[in-house]
């Protein structure tokens, strides 16, 4: 039986309740898909392109990379990498392009979540 909790009214600036309602989904950052990946850094660049959507990334180890990020919605950005990292449910990824401009040969690996 679901109970409810923490309810209070919603107040105007005068005082009286305000009607409020909401519909949609919501989001649990529990995704049911994901994987590791990791790089030798002997053949950049390297492209992590799976078929679902990367809500998650992490980078557990690297050097003065690039993460060439490319959004369901088209955007394309560069993303400085010096050290471990985590970009956790910031965008909607379609690929990740991780790139060496400056040629370390920088070994890199992490994991992703996505649905």
């Amino acid at each position: 039986m679901p109970s409810e909790e923490f309810s209070q009214a919603v107040r105007g600036s005068s005082a009286e309740p305000i009607s409020t309602n909401a519909t949609g989904t919501m989001e649990t950052d529990n995704y049911e898909f994901g994987g590791a990946y990791s790089y030798d850094g002997g053949g950049y660049p390297y492209e992590l392109n799976p078929e679902e959507v990367i809500q998650e990334l992490w980078v557990t180890r690297t050097a003065d990379i690039v993460a060439r990020i490319t959004t369901t919605g088209g955007d394309t950005f560069d993303l400085e990498l010096a050290g471990a990292t985590i970009v956790a449910d910031k965008w909607e990824i379609d690929k990740v392009e991780f790139r060496d401009p400056k040629g370390v040969g920088a070994a890199i690996a992490g994991g992703w979540a996505g649905e």
